[in-house]
């Protein structure tokens, strides 16, 4: 008697087809549950929270006085608006908080829960988009707020202004001065020695301006020798000149 031969062959691998024709069943016996895509846009809890990591703090009641809140808020606010200056910014922060201190509180911890009452508007926005614990002290909070709001193209910018300048028609000797170390100031970071600065601006003013600088110093001012203590000489030499000189 023989055997009938099948022609249909091993059973196919994998889960069984689904009886209605839709999507094959999804097995995963060791992963997690399928979830729609509904569920999946939903933002999870452990996303959410403040970007300032915990900090370790040796006081067991620890919370900012209402006082240097307010002090803060009132007289150090950076708005992200054309024209802030965020080096200005932290340079007034610290100036602010450097005389406030806690007990047992780090003056890391303590500035780093202080900083973001010196922000608004658009500013505050930007650091409540930062991601959670993403920060873990006051300089990584410095150089990801300067990162920001002092970008290398402002740098780069604000140090041409300097390299470039020239005195502008119909612009006194005083005025052209003050714009000038008005542009240094901006640029905390344009690494140029009190000489190279010197040299530019000299050679950035009118030829009738150079000739008034040049009487000032009792001939040709870079042709001079002055003493070695060139900061105070110069310092010297520029304020008396042009206080006096203001309208010139």
């Amino acid at each position: 008697m023989s055997i009938p031969h099948n022609n249909m062959g091993p059973p196919p691998a994998g889960p069984p087809p689904s009886p209605n024709n839709g999507p094959p069943l999804v097995v995963r016996p060791n992963g997690p549950a399928p979830r729609s895509m509904e569920e999946l846009c939903q933002s999870s809890i452990d996303e959410r929270g403040r970007p300032i990591a915990p900090i370790p703090i040796q006081a067991m009641d620890f919370g900012l006085r209402h006082h240097m809140i307010q002090q803060v808020q009132n007289t150090c606010q950076f708005h992200r608006l054309p024209g802030d200056d965020a080096n200005r910014h932290i340079d007034k922060f610290l100036e602010i908080t450097q005389h406030m201190n806690q007990n047992r509180v780090s003056d890391n911890a303590l500035r780093l829960s202080l900083f973001p009452y010196s922000l608004t508007h658009h500013a505050i926005a930007w650091y409540d988009r930062l991601p959670r614990n993403s920060i873990h002290s006051f300089d990584d909070m410095m150089r990801k707020f300067l990162s920001k709001h002092f970008p290398p193209s402002i740098v780069t910018k604000l140090r041409n202004e300097i390299t470039k300048f020239e005195q502008k028609p119909h612009e006194s000797l005083f005025e052209a001065w003050e714009r000038y170390k008005l542009s240094i100031d901006r640029c905390p970071n344009h690494k140029m020695l009190l000489v190279t600065q010197i040299d530019t601006f000299y050679n950035g003013l009118t030829l009738s301006h150079r000739d008034t600088i040049n009487a000032a110093a009792g001939g040709t001012f870079m042709q001079k020798c002055y003493p070695i203590n060139l900061i105070h000489y110069t310092t010297i030499i520029f304020t008396n000149m042009l206080e006096n000189n203001k309208k010139t």
